[in-house]
């Protein structure tokens, strides 16, 4: 058994397909935290190694100290380099340099505030930070998936699997794959799986492993959720207080009724 860290069990699938290799690599655009929800834990756990991208200074600090065998970089993504203003989103993944997403998550009164980031293309980082194999991509960057997407040269560097979110960021939840699948499927990747959040694309070169994402995650993957197990351990905690507080509470009527018989 093994632990499915992710939001969407997005690890179970990768972890299926890539059940034979025992290291990796992986690119994370739009990292955020090192341990919640996060789709490279598992990974990372077992031996793995990446590059993660995360603007907001905060995460970054957590992946600096949790991920000490990655490369962590500190800076958005987007169609070319330059200066952005990104608004970030307090305690959640939800920070974004698309203005349209910021508002709509003003209007649901999440706490917000704006900051100065650099961009960088994603080609520039996988020149400067990438091996030459990076087994997967995953990209979610909170709306801004086209700007990161379209301009990336997928002829000359070659994810096996790419993973992005593309269900819009917000409430009535509409994918938002059209502007920029075009550009993946062009470059000789064929769609594998929708999980209701993401997208999955494979390589054609690496076509085989395609029949991994013929199925949802089921019994057979042999997976805990490490959310659930929180919860259960919170449960268990609450049961244990409270237990101890009813014994106390035993204890002291005891204590009383032996005083009235002296």
């Amino acid at each position: 058994m093994w632990i499915s860290y992710a939001q969407n069990f997005e690890d179970v699938m990768l972890a299926r397909a890539f059940a034979d290799l025992a290291e990796g690599v992986y690119v994370d655009v739009g990292a955020w935290d090192p341990d919640l929800e996060s789709v490279t834990r598992h990974f990372y756990e077992g031996g793995w190694r990446g590059v993660n991208v995360e603007p907001n200074p905060y995460y970054f600090r957590r992946l600096q100290e949790r991920r000490p065998r990655d490369v962590n970089l500190s800076f958005a993504v987007g169609a070319q380099a330059s200066r952005a203003t990104m608004t970030l989103v307090h305690d959640t993944g939800m920070s974004s340099l698309d203005a349209h997403v910021a508002a709509s998550h003003a209007q649901l009164g999440f706490e917000q505030e704006e900051m100065q980031v650099e961009v960088r293309t994603l080609n520039s980082i996988f020149e400067e930070q990438a091996p030459s194999t990076v087994h997967f991509l995953k990209i979610d960057c909170e709306g801004s998936e086209r700007d990161v997407i379209v301009e990336f040269d997928l002829r000359r560097f070659r994810p096996w699997i790419i993973l992005v979110e593309s269900v819009a960021p917000g409430v009535a939840r509409t994918e938002s794959h059209s502007s920029w699948e075009p550009h993946i499927l062009r470059s000789d990747y064929v769609f594998a799986y929708f999980d209701g959040l993401n997208r999955f694309y494979v390589a054609r070169e690496h076509a085989d492993l395609q029949r991994h994402f013929a199925v949802p995650p089921n019994v057979f993957d042999d997976f805990y959720v490490d959310r659930m197990m929180q919860m259960g351990l919170a449960l268990e905690a609450k049961r244990k207080k409270a237990a101890k507080k009813d014994r106390a509470a035993w204890w002291r009527t005891q204590f009383v009724a032996r005083r009235r018989v002296i």
